[in-house]
């Protein structure tokens, strides 16, 4: 009974999700699989779509991997040296921040003599560390206080160092909040776009062109048919990645429990 009572709060909110993305989204295949241009051939000859793929693969292999490194870094930190209030609060407080706000500082910054010979693709990579690792230091602290400190304490007894101790045994332990984060910073990855937009405009520096800054370039051209063509093949990459996340995720748990 209960079961079904829950489904009155849930039933909107699958209705919602269907009606306004999951029909739109399977209408708008007809453009990929009934239009009269070879879609998928033409999109790997577009040196745009090029470029963005080639700039939003090393962005996310760089910058995804520093942000939960960094992230957890912080937060045993912050468990074991006691980090100040202030540090603390300067972690997580640009997670709050809206992009607007901002634009001008990172727009003053970027334009600067200093930072001219750099690729862009840094600045992008810096802005996001700067905006995301708060989400993953949350994740990580709590974590880190509801762990067993128990298994610590009989591995450093054992003679285990810390750095042993760490990629042996809390690592292990944190598998969960590891996939959490990685999926968190895989999701903010794809957000950046809304603070490059606001910072650089509708046409950044090439090395800063991203996926995101492609398929809204041909949804400004109505080039519907090479719009929905580069949305799936990011759907499938994002599909394809998170498989991947919580297949991981699945067999450390798995080993962790035997």
């Amino acid at each position: 009974m209960k079961k079904y009572g829950m489904m009155k709060y849930i039933l909107p909110s699958v209705l919602g999700v269907a009606s306004l993305y999951l029909v739109p989204f399977i209408i708008a295949q007809k453009y990929v699989f009934f239009s009269s241009n070879s879609s998928f051939a033409d999109i790997f000859s577009n040196l745009g779509f090029i470029i963005s793929i080639k700039n939003t693969a090393v962005f996310m292999s760089v910058f995804i991997p520093l942000a939960v490194i960094i992230g957890f870094v912080t937060a045993f930190a912050t468990e074991y040296l006691r980090l100040s209030f202030w540090v603390q609060a300067a972690v997580i407080l640009p997670i709050t921040v809206p992009a607007s706000s901002v634009s001008g500082f990172f727009r003053e910054i970027a334009a600067s003599s200093f930072l001219e010979n750099i690729n862009g693709l840094f600045i992008v990579g810096f802005i996001f560390l700067w905006s995301c690792i708060g989400y993953t230091y949350i994740i990580f602290l709590i974590s880190l206080k509801n762990r067993d400190k128990s298994i610590e304490e009989a591995a450093y007894l054992d003679g285990s160092g810390t750095f042993r101790t760490i990629f042996s045994i809390m690592l292990p332990l944190h598998s969960e909040a590891l996939v959490l984060a990685v999926i968190v910073s895989t999701y903010n990855s794809l957000k950046i776009f809304r603070m490059t937009y606001a910072i650089f405009g509708e046409y950044p520096d090439y090395r800063m062109f991203m996926i995101q800054n492609f398929l809204h370039l041909k949804l400004k051209e109505l080039s519907l048919d090479t719009l929905m063509v580069g949305a799936d093949l990011l759907l499938a990459f994002i599909f394809v990645l998170l498989f991947f996340i919580l297949r991981s995720g699945q067999k450390h748990k798995r080993k962790m429990s035997l």
